[in-house]
């Protein structure tokens, strides 16, 4: 067999592409990670919007105190965190945090519902959707499941999930920036 020679050139070359390749690659792999974090976290956002509200109306804090947080910047530094349970302590440990939470999901949801009341019926039924599962109060703080959702809005379930992923995609960016859209 004939071994091929390179020249040490050639070989720098080849050894340059490789890394950028390889940098490109990583880059690629936490983008993918962080939008993939954001939708989970939109979710689960959600899903304890009740759990966050109520903490934040048996604490007792000052609304000038808040102004010195941003949300979305409360919301990176938990953002590491895998364990649901955890994610929803991180976020309700100081009231602070959980008032800025609570405020930032508030705004969210009116521009969201104002973006889906000037375009089509099935974007106002997504609005309805999100707020029939996640924000409205109802009986025991449980999400109701896809099914009772589905008899609710006389909808099929798969057309119930689909809607709810759709939203939490749009949810996502007004959650987050630009972090929450995938690039």
């Amino acid at each position: 067999m004939e071994e091929k020679i390179i020249s040490y050139e050639d070989a720098v070359k080849i050894g340059i592409r490789e890394g950028i390749k390889y940098v490109k690659d990583q880059e690629y792999y936490k983008t993918t990670k962080r939008y993939d974090r954001r939708l989970r976290n939109t979710r689960l956002l959600l899903k304890h919007y009740r759990t966050l509200k109520a903490h934040n109306k048996i604490a007792d804090s000052s609304i000038n105190s808040v102004y010195g947080e941003n949300a979305v910047d409360v919301l990176d530094d938990i953002e590491a965190i895998d364990d649901e349970e955890q994610y929803v302590q991180a976020l309700g440990r100081t009231r602070i945090r959980t008032l800025i939470i609570i405020g930032h999901i508030n705004k969210a949801m009116k521009y969201y519902k104002a973006i889906c009341e000037s375009e089509d019926n099935i974007k106002r039924r997504r609005y309805d959707i999100i707020k029939y599962a996640y924000i409205n109060p109802i009986k025991d703080d449980i999400v109701p499941a896809y099914e009772e959702i589905a008899e609710h809005f006389k909808l099929n379930i798969k057309t119930v999930g689909r809607d709810v992923r759709l939203a939490i995609e749009d949810l996502s960016i007004l959650f987050f920036g630009i972090d929450g859209i995938n690039l």
